[in-house]
């Protein structure tokens, strides 16, 4: 296949003929579509070649061609133009021509004859006028009876157009705060933990930019594709100096690693402390960050009572009572300082002793221009900086070098005290002892020496300590080595907050926050990631509550779901907690209210809390509708459903989800198939009948005189509006319209936000050019006029003692001792996990063996794929790793089928002998369920993993499920001990599930194939 080659007259050609035919943008086939450079294949017309990005996963954006002829998609490659992904295009997005075509797929809108649960639903066809009636008829009578949190919506993947969509309908339509997201288990504690600490969403680091040490902790991107293609991470740890894995198993990037500490599962804040202790002991503190922009120096006053004020917003959440122990001005006898203080004292302005000049100064944070400022100074943006170092990229990856701003000195000079023990006197004339953060910090640090974090950990003490100086000790005086690559898993025990707040902590201590390669966040671009509700005033997360889209339910956020179990989720304001919302869709007597209906879209009940019991949850309800491209395990438990499109049938924008820097178009190659629509289509059609306005034009609610007048449909009307129109509040890309700017997506390519926004996005440190200062959602269009210095934290410092958690947990019982009686949960802590074998011992003599899950499986993306032929007969059933030492002792032989029981239930799955598993412990694959199957569960009770999980172990601060690291036992699945006598998995009516790649029923998948599901009413 020749590379694209266009000429400057042909691209023009191309671009008027898109525009000529803009209506049929969304109604019909792509019109930006280039001609193949091979000959049409004889037996059919002109085979066009589109330039999209793949989403056959929900997460790195790879860029792909798309091959269409005769109006279908007949193959699809990687983009190697595409700088993020040079070409990749793994499994699952070439397996996508499957999905498309799958015979299975959902077609029309229908709606359940039968009763929910019931193996033969009864579907009937309907219309989609018939359907949005019927939906928005229930919800309506469900919020009118109970009251709008009655409601729910349950939302996953990382496809914004669905999840977006999806979340949006809870708000907006139904009146309802809780979101259930399967965001509170994959990326929403990390997003969680830095907005405690920083920026929502700095806990995404800088793969691409090659660091000169690499630390890959609990995550896998070479099967995972997550955030970052599987290439680039290859190639990063390739060229590392030195390549550092944190992994309870050995992974298959792992094996090429320097340094492999294999972690007992949940100690990783143990171990993240361990590090934190070596930088300090080894002076390897980038001490100018941690007196300059952090909030190290602030004094803390123990015996003193909380005192603040009402926080109005962080980081975009909804207020709270802000309290803290740290020293301001409105807490001292102004006898104490040399300045005049002016009526009751600034609750905003922190003190900190100057041992410079002995004597106290502060820091003043008032989050508007010209208001945030240490005593003395005026704040002025930096215009020192040196360019990035590109040397180690490859020749194909991009090569614009940002803009590294120097760290600035304090003008007038200072140097705020990080250690020592100060006196205090408060307005009541009482005196008190006062101590720097750091301080508190540096001696709760002294117990995790090698050796203890050893015992924690069971990880080597030297290595331990060989690979943090690695990554600590700097290569260039002006920059750390990069930052820490770490991911979900350490999401998924009992604390999962404060795991996340101590790997920040290693970052902060050695300045690896927005540097190169260091904790960089989310690519700011053109757009944000908001789909459709980025048209609703406030979308953009300023800070004016009236603004927000959120608005019209903002007494309801002190009803979310869980709120009276984690108070902190009002202040994050993002999800509703699973557990809780499946409680109280129980009805559940001591819920303070009840759930009677709602939807579910792009996810499933299996990915967090107990599987079991949330579709226990789901049959209860009065009312629930999908929308899905299958009949899917949930679909066996809701009234309606609606198909919607692939990928390749539809037109969306995306923005890099972590700090790749790309922006890319997902452009519609081919028509959907039936009645398919795109789920920010029907989103935007069903508001109507909600009587909800979806368009910010209070003449023109609902778009009827823009598509008139335009010819356009409503989605791209809104897409433009997303993407192109700056003036109203929404993207700021370059171009008059969409159809313009799809074309010149065909020339260019990917985007890359560095290039475009040399001043945002190009720049590391912008804390330092008040740029940093950004309130939630994490992407947002570029605003190159902040000027703001900081962060979005109260303190608008990088908070290593977080205020917010102190605010809600001003007592805390689990944290550091900082005075007797006194501790405190503010500083990042280890605490042991909650089903761990040192927590929970007597639990581990029944049930021996330590479980972890979630491993990333190449062919799969979580719950998808299992019904496309390709990726089922490499991947045909769900395998158990466990160490041949600990299969010898329990009787299990390769490929057996096994039993996993926990006290919280058992499914099976076969047996993988693997030496990269510690004896004693196995890793087991996760949200299995058999589309095969013709029953309404679809057998997600046979082998999914969650349904043996205690859905009440959860992280106290954002209610997470600790679904990795619990006890179980083990043992072969037999005859005598199998239902239906076969220890092979089979459903309801004894019919087995597939097995092996031979079985005849893979071919039924196939295109044209029969399919397995009568119901489709497809053609």
């Amino acid at each position: 296949m020749g590379k694209l080659n266009m000429t400057r007259r042909s691209f023009i050609k191309t671009a008027v003929v898109s525009a000529s035919a803009a209506a049929l943008v969304g109604a019909g086939t792509s019109t930006v579509a280039l001609a193949d450079d091979d000959k049409a294949a004889a037996s059919g017309g002109e085979i066009k070649k589109i330039r999209s990005c793949c989403r056959g996963c929900g997460k790195v954006e790879c860029g792909v061609w798309v091959y269409v002829q005769d109006g279908k998609v007949i193959r699809t490659e990687g983009d190697e133009d595409c700088y993020l992904t040079m070409g990749n295009h793994c499994s699952k997005g070439q397996a996508s021509i499957q999905a498309a075509y799958h015979p299975d797929r959902i077609k029309y809108p229908m709606k359940r004859t039968n009763p929910k649960g019931d193996d033969d639903p009864g579907w009937t066809r309907i219309s989609w006028e018939e359907a949005y009636q019927t939906i928005a008829d229930n919800i309506l009578e469900i919020t009118e009876k109970y009251g709008n949190e009655s409601t729910f919506t349950w939302c996953g993947t990382g496809r914004q157009w669905c999840m977006q969509s999806d979340a949006g309908m809870a708000l907006l339509l139904f009146g309802s705060p809780n979101i259930v997201a399967a965001y509170q288990v994959c990326k929403g504690p990390r997003h969680f933990a830095s907005r405690i600490d920083n920026v929502q969403a700095w806990s995404w680091s800088e793969v691409i930019n090659h660091s000169t040490k690499f630390v890959q902790w609990a995550t896998e991107q070479s099967q995972s594709n997550y955030d970052d293609a599987a290439r680039t991470v290859v190639d990063v740890a390739r060229c590392a100096d030195a390549f550092i894995s944190v992994d309870p198993r050995l992974t298959n990037l792992g094996r090429t690693a320097k340094y492999w500490l294999p972690i007992r599962p949940g100690t990783d804040s143990a171990l993240a402390l361990g590090w934190c202790h070596l930088i300090l002991k080894n002076d390897l503190c980038d001490l100018q960050f941690l007196k300059r922009w952090s909030n190290s120096p602030f004094i803390v006053v123990p015996d003193m009572e909380p005192t603040g004020y009402m926080e109005a917003v962080q980081n975009g959440g909804y207020p709270y009572q802000y309290q803290t122990r740290l020293l301001t001005e409105a807490d001292i006898d102004p006898k104490m300082v040399d300045w005049e203080i002016e009526g009751e004292g600034d609750p905003q302005r922190y003190l900190v002793y100057d041992q410079l000049n002995e004597r106290w100064t502060y820091w003043q944070a008032h989050p508007e221009v010209g208001g945030a400022h240490w005593e003395g100074e005026e704040w002025k943006k930096s215009t020192s900086y040196f360019d990035q170092d590109l040397s180690r990229l490859r020749d194909d990856e991009s090569k614009k070098p940002g803009k590294v701003y120097d760290l600035s000195e304090f003008d007038p000079l200072i140097d705020p005290a990080l250690y020592g023990e100060f006196d205090v006197t408060l307005k009541d004339g009482s005196t008190h002892k006062g101590r720097p953060v750091f301080d508190i910090w540096a001696e709760y640090l002294e117990q995790f020496t090698p050796e203890a974090v050893s015992k924690i950990t069971t990880v080597d003490a030297k290595l331990i300590e060989d690979s943090c100086l690695e990554w600590a000790t700097r290569d260039d005086p002006r920059i750390p080595n990069g930052g820490i690559n770490y991911g979900l898993a350490i999401e998924h025990h009992g604390n999962s907050t404060q795991n996340c707040r101590a790997i920040m902590a290693c970052c902060a201590m050695v300045g690896a926050i927005d540097t190169p390669g260091g904790q960089r966040g989310a690519t700011n671009g053109w757009t944000t990631q908001s789909g459709p509700t980025s048209m609703y005033p406030g979308a953009d997360g300023g800070s004016n509550p009236d603004a927000f889209v959120r608005a019209p339910f903002f007494g309801l956020y002190n009803r979310i779901a869980g709120y009276e179990k984690f108070p902190m989720l009002y202040w994050y304001a993002v999800w509703a907690d699973c557990n809780s919302v499946m409680e109280y869709a129980h009805r559940d007597e001591n819920a303070p209210y009840k759930i009677h209906g709602g939807m579910i879209g792009s996810g499933d009940h299996m990915n967090m809390a107990n599987a079991s019991y949330n579709w226990e949850a789901l049959l209860m309800q009065d009312f629930m509708f999908e929308a899905n491209l299958w009949h899917s395990p949930t679909s066996g438990a809701v009234d309606i459903l609606l198909p919607v499109c692939h990928w390749t049938e539809m037109n969306a924008q995306r923005i890099a989800q972590g700090s790749g820097g790309s922006f890319s178009l997902c452009v519609r190659a081919v028509d959907p198939p039936g009645e398919c629509k795109s789920d920010p289509l029907y989103f935007l059609e069903l508001a109507p009948y909600f009587q909800v306005p979806c368009s910010t034009d209070p003449e023109d609610p609902y778009w009827e005189k823009a598509m008139k007048e335009t010819g356009k449909p409503i989605d791209i009307l809104a897409l433009e509006y997303e993407c192109l129109d700056a003036e109203h509040g929404g993207g700021c890309a370059p171009y008059d319209s969409w159809e313009e700017f799809a074309a010149a997506y065909q020339e260019h390519g990917t985007w890359n936000m560095k290039e475009v926004f040399p001043d945002d996005w190009g720049s590391y440190r912008r804390y330092e050019i008040g740029q940093a200062y950004r309130k939630a959602p994490h992407q947002q269009v570029v605003k190159l006029d902040i000027n703001i210095p900081g962060f979005p934290t109260p303190t608008m410092k990088h908070e290593l003692w977080a205020t917010s958690i102190e605010s809600h947990f001003p007592n805390g019982s689990d944290g550091p001792e900082v005075t007797p009686g006194f501790r405190t949960e503010a500083l990042p802590y280890y605490v042991e996990g909650i089903h761990s074998p040192v927590r929970d011992p007597q639990l581990y003599e029944e049930y021996p063996i330590s479980c972890i899950t979630g491993r990333r499986i190449p062919v799969y993306f979580h719950s998808e794929h299992r019904q496309l032929p390709w990726c089922r007969e490499l991947w045909p059933v769900p395998r158990m790793e466990i160490n041949p030492e600990t299969a010898a002792e329990l009787g299990i032989e390769q490929g057996d089928w096994c039993w996993i029981e926990s006290p919280w239930g058992k499914v099976r799955q076969t047996a993988d002998l693997f030496y990269g598993i510690r004896p004693g412990m196995i890793n087991a694959e996760h949200q299995w369920w058999y589309p095969e199957l013709a029953q309404a569960d679809k057998g997600f009770e046979l082998s999914c993993i969650n349904c043996i999980v205690d859905r009440t172990a959860q992280d106290k601060y954002n209610g997470s499920s600790n679904v990795r690291g619990y006890p179980v036992k083990v043992y072969k699945a037999t005859e005598e001990n199998s239902p239906n006598g076969n220890p092979i998995p089979c459903g309801n009516d004894g019919t087995q599930i597939i097995c092996e790649a031979s079985d005849p029923r893979l071919k039924l998948w196939t295109i044209g194939g029969e399919g397995v599901c009568p119901d489709n009413f497809g053609d």
